[in-house]
């Protein structure tokens, strides 16, 4: 199975040298990478180098206000890295105006697609605050068009959030074609992959059974990240995984 990486995990040695840390990510024996950079970053560049090494780009997290304000760019990032999915990965606290943004879901995934490009959005915990059938991600799941808007859903914010993450895929099925793995530590916080209490191999094969044809290793913060990634990945190439 192909795993990928968000190179989020890496943003300060992907900011001081982003084609050494794309050869440090392959030799480590990543298959694939999710960007989240810059819309001025030169991405022709980095495509080269990921050409010559072996590294695809399934995906790559835009913001809000590029998608509104700059969509020809980001769909020429898109074009250069191969994206498969351009992805929403965070709003803001001021962004969260949830009766205007739902309802523009559909109108940002149909500029996305027009590009060549499938939508998703990527969830925290603050989607799952308030009550059932009125939350944020409910109201996205119900509000959004489901063969526009597709998700990428983060085991560890899905969880943290009070949510059996394994329930949410099956809730989920042909709509989730991303998901992010992490781990959650005993006492909550974030953990390297096979860190945590969070079985993968069942994870794996629910989120393959929805229909996810991307998975990706994400740490937000941590101590050592190079030896996170590197753990992430181990464990997961030990797992009995699909092809």
């Amino acid at each position: 199975m192909q795993i990928g990486l968000q190179l989020y995990t890496l943003r300060r040695a992907f900011q001081t040298d982003p084609v050494a840390t794309l050869k440090r990510v392959r030799a480590i024996g990543y298959d694939a990478v999710e960007f989240a950079a810059p819309l001025g970053t030169d991405f022709a560049a980095l495509r080269r180098t990921m050409d010559e090494i072996g590294l695809v780009c399934p995906a790559a997290h835009v913001g809000l206000d590029d998608l509104r304000q700059r969509p020809a760019e980001v769909l020429k990032m898109g074009e250069q890295l191969g994206c498969d999915y351009l992805v929403l990965p965070y709003l803001t606290p001021e962004q969260r105006q949830w009766d205007e943004v739902i309802p523009a879901l559909d109108g940002l995934a149909r500029t996305v697609r027009a590009g060549g490009f499938g939508f998703a959005y990527h969830n925290h915990d603050f989607e799952f605050e308030g009550g059932e059938g009125d939350r944020p991600y409910d109201r996205i799941l119900a509000g959004a068009d489901p063969d526009l808007v597709k998700m990428e859903l983060d085991l560890y914010w899905t969880r943290k959030a009070g949510q059996d993450p394994e329930a949410m895929l099956s809730r989920l099925s042909g709509r989730v074609k991303l998901v992010h793995l992490k781990d959650m530590a005993a006492d909550g916080d974030m953990a390297d992959v096979g860190a945590g209490v969070m079985d993968f191999a069942s994870l794996i094969a629910a989120a393959r059974a929805a229909g996810a044809e991307h998975f990706i290793v994400e740490h937000d913060r941590p101590a050592e990240p190079w030896e996170s990634v590197a753990a992430s990945l181990n464990h997961l190439r030990g797992l009995t995984l699909p092809a």
